[in-house]
């Protein structure tokens, strides 16, 4: 065998340019499979990060009316009705060993920002002084709200870079007001957060706005927490610190009598397991398609065996009349027709993660090694190398010594 390689690899080299654009096909297909695969579970490891636990361990757990459940989207007027969250239930849950961080805000698209002849429609953030360590941004202008702020009903804001084109397209917008709901709310600060939605618009953002906690009452007429973020300690305690969140949370709804109405939390593992089946899905229909360039390829690998043997008729014959046996001549060039593939399928999986790795940091997506795909790759470039080296090889051990050794 190891005979065989020596000779195949002899006859690679004195042909490099020819075995070169043979081995481009299985290349091409190999490198497509692995860069394809890396991507989608660069993406995949993304979409997990970013949808559960919001990239940093943290699930929401949310108040809904019967009426509501299950309908994928929640009222604000539902709110309404929802009880005071008590102080004593939030220790509670901040003080499970699993459970690192707990802030209670609200959300809302119903409050337009206008500044002089400029509107805007953000979505409204009411944020308490725990909110920026479970979600981080980054300032652009000016300052963070400050604890005081945040633990008061001071009439500041934040805005985004979106709201600030909308509102101060020409003009700093630090230390301005801006009017809400017929409320003037002092700029503080400019903030951008682009790195939570770019996975799944690119540079596109959402005009947002941040608000003290304690002003919500004023702008949305209640307040009580629209949204409670529970930070676990580890991914895998995510779905456990919700759903006891949300247990410690619903005890306090039966002391107001609301059996109509409970606190929920999203089944994260499910949605890990859709991600992973949708990912799958396409990861096949992808490679499939990739896969025809190695079909390609192993065509071109058995166009140039047969020239091979046709070129070495002469050394077929002079190792048959020495004594060679058909299983040898066969085994010559079925080696031959792997080593082929196999090196096309190793130049491919380098150009496949080369690939891969320079997407990945164009579009900041996690860079993924898949290492059953690798060799899984290079398993089926060497069984192209058996299936379209066959035919061949069968010719060239069934050739006549006579015959052979006469072929000019």
């Amino acid at each position: 065998m190891l005979e065989n390689i020596r000779i195949s690899f002899q006859s690679i080299f004195a042909h490099k340019l020819r075995s070169t654009l043979t081995m481009l096909g299985v290349i091409i297909g190999i490198a497509a499979i692995i860069a394809i695969v890396s991507m989608i579970e660069g993406q995949s490891e993304a979409l997990k990060s970013n949808l559960v636990g919001m990239g940093n361990n943290t699930i929401n757990v949310v108040y809904e009316e019967s009426s509501m459940m299950g309908e994928g989207f929640y009222n604000t007027s539902s709110y309404l009705s929802a009880p005071p969250v008590k102080d004593e239930t939030i220790e509670q849950i901040r003080s499970l060993d699993m459970v690192s961080g707990i802030s209670m805000y609200h959300e809302s698209w119903s409050a337009p920002a206008f500044h002089l002849t400029h509107f805007s429609y953000p979505q409204s953030i009411g944020v308490d002084e725990a909110y920026f360590d479970l979600f981080p941004v980054t300032l652009l202008e000016g300052r963070q709200l400050t604890e005081k702020e945040l633990s008061g009903t001071a009439q500041v804001v934040m805005i985004n870079e979106d709201v600030q084109s909308e509102l101060f397209p020409e003009t700093s917008p630090i230390g301005q007001f801006i009017e809400v709901k017929e409320m003037p709310f002092r700029v503080v600060g400019t903030f951008t957060d682009k790195s939570e939605d770019s996975l799944f618009y690119g540079d596109w953002t959402e005009p947002k706005m941040y608000f003290p906690r304690g002003v919500w009452p004023l702008i949305e007429g209640f307040d009580a927490p629209t949204q409670i973020a529970v930070q676990a300690t580890s991914s895998e305690h995510i779905q456990e610190a919700g759903m006891l969140a949300a247990d410690f949370l619903n005890n306090d709804l039966s002391a107001f009598d609301m059996e109509t109405a409970m606190y929920n939390v999203m089944d994260l593992q499910a949605i890990a397991e859709e991600i992973a089946a949708f990912n799958m899905a396409f990861a096949l229909l992808l490679g499939g398609i990739a896969s025809i360039s190695l079909l390609v390829g192993g065509i071109g690998v058995m166009n140039i065996m047969l020239v091979s043997v046709t070129e070495r008729t002469r050394e077929i014959g002079i190792k048959k009349a020495l004594g060679a046996k058909r299983h040898i001549i066969l085994m010559q060039f079925l080696t031959e027709a792997i080593v082929l593939t196999s090196i096309g399928g190793i130049l491919g999986i380098a150009g496949g993660i080369g690939i891969a790795k320079i997407i990945s940091t164009i579009i900041g997506m996690p860079f993924m090694i898949s290492i059953p795909a690798i060799i899984g790759s290079l398993v089926f470039s060497m069984l192209v190398g058996i299936v379209f080296g066959i035919l061949p090889s069968v010719k060239a051990s069934n050739l006549q010594p006579v015959d052979a050794l006469r072929y000019e």
